[in-house]
């Protein structure tokens, strides 16, 4: 058995625990049973008692209408949200793999996960510059499902005080972020484009975050130059809810701009703020797409209020010059940079094709969730001359 660490453990450990010690592909199936068995009176064997105590009064703060499928797919997606927030980085490595949520590993067994996440180096090493050894491996884990126990905890503590957090968890699956993501969840961003010509003229983009750990100060916009002309850059201006710091930058580079909050977000607290990019230089190359990078924990499913105003999800708008207008337009999702300017066929029915108004204005949003390290946008062919 695993040495259990110091400090006082959640009600919520032992499931933990229990999970991990689970087949991995039995964890939301052992979730579901669990919601389900909430209805009726089940043996009381410690399996039970534990998995009871993991999902003990989550239920009452649900949205109504979900199921306990649904329900214990939403519960999973917050434990795994909350295992890849823990620091230090040993004892995430150790959750990780401890609870199956490194695809690549499938050992049978906890110990037999964190030696393969050792030895593919996910943890860091001793003062001697050698490899953890075993019994090092199970104290980060023992600390790790502690310190997730109490962040699951607070979580929930959370979606007492605000349900409304649950709609980040319910009804999407979203891939393991990059490590040095932004730590934050976008359950909102909306990114309007004007255009002079074929050129961009300026982009707004407004944003509502969902902090995905303690102490987060600030956003990094990043945008592209749109050519190594080092008088052509991209500066990023506050409009609402954030103040600006410009990074050093080479032409041709990504251009950074940190976008300071007010004060610092508490994991689970939600902050709204724009910024706007105008380009300046000299450009010349007609724009081919408008494009979002995820390079945070992902963007909620899109929601359209009254047909109109989106209040979730990726939408991306585009004011064309009325002079200038797209032969075509079309959006693309989560595909390889090749595909995203293969237009889609004349004449079929395909959902992708968005339409331009006589004035020049389209829009889309994006009804599923977008994922971390895709990209997702609207290509735009131009007419031949």
């Amino acid at each position: 058995m695993t040495r259990r660490p110091d400090g006082v453990p959640s009600p919520r450990e032992a499931g933990l625990r229990r999970l991990a010690a689970g087949r991995a592909d039995r964890v939301e199936a052992t979730l579901q049973q669990a919601f389900a068995d909430l209805a009726r009176t089940v043996g009381a064997t410690k399996r039970a008692v534990e998995l009871r105590a993991l999902i003990d009064s989550v239920a009452e703060t649900f949205p109504p209408g979900l199921d306990p499928n649904a329900r214990g797919e939403a519960f999973w997606r917050v434990v795994q949200a909350e295992a890849r927030g823990i620091e230090p980085r040993d004892e995430r490595a150790a959750v990780v793999a401890a609870l199956h949520l490194d695809s690549a590993n499938r050992e049978s067994s906890i110990d037999k996960r964190l030696i393969f996440a050792r030895d593919r180096g996910g943890f860091g090493t001793t003062v001697a510059g050698q490899p953890q050894g075993y019994d090092a491996l199970r104290r980060c884990w023992g600390r790790g499902v502690r310190r997730l126990g109490h962040a699951v905890d607070n979580r929930l503590a959370q979606f007492r005080q605000n349900p409304e957090g649950w709609r980040a968890f319910v009804g999407a699956t979203y891939r393991i972020p990059f490590d040095g993501a932004q730590p934050v969840f976008a359950d909102l961003f909306v990114t309007t484009v004007f255009m002079k010509g074929r050129l961009v003229d300026r982009r707004v983009t407004e944003r509502l975050v969902t902090a995905m750990q303690n102490d987060v100060q600030y956003y990094t916009a990043w945008s592209l130059p749109e050519n190594d002309d080092p008088t052509s850059s991209v500066p990023v201006q506050a409009i609402w809810g954030c103040r600006t710091e410009r990074m050093p930058a080479s032409p041709g580079e990504p251009v950074l701009t940190k976008l300071w909050f007010p004060r610092p977000l508490r994991r689970g607290e939600q902050h709204f703020f724009s910024s706007e990019a105008r380009i300046a230089g000299t450009v010349n190359t007609a724009r081919r797409a408008v494009n979002v990078e995820v390079d945070h924990h992902g963007i909620a499913p899109g929601r359209i209020l009254n047909s109109v105003i989106p209040v979730s999800g990726l939408t991306i708008r585009v004011s064309f010059d009325p002079d200038d207008l797209p032969d075509a337009l079309w959006w693309y999702a989560d595909v390889p940079e090749q595909e995203r300017y293969i237009r889609p066929r004349l004449g079929e029915a395909d959902d992708r094709w968005v339409e331009v108004t006589s004035q020049g204005f389209a829009a889309h949003t994006f009804a599923d969730a977008c994922q971390p390290r895709a990209n997702y946008g609207l290509a735009i062919a131009w007419p031949v001359p």
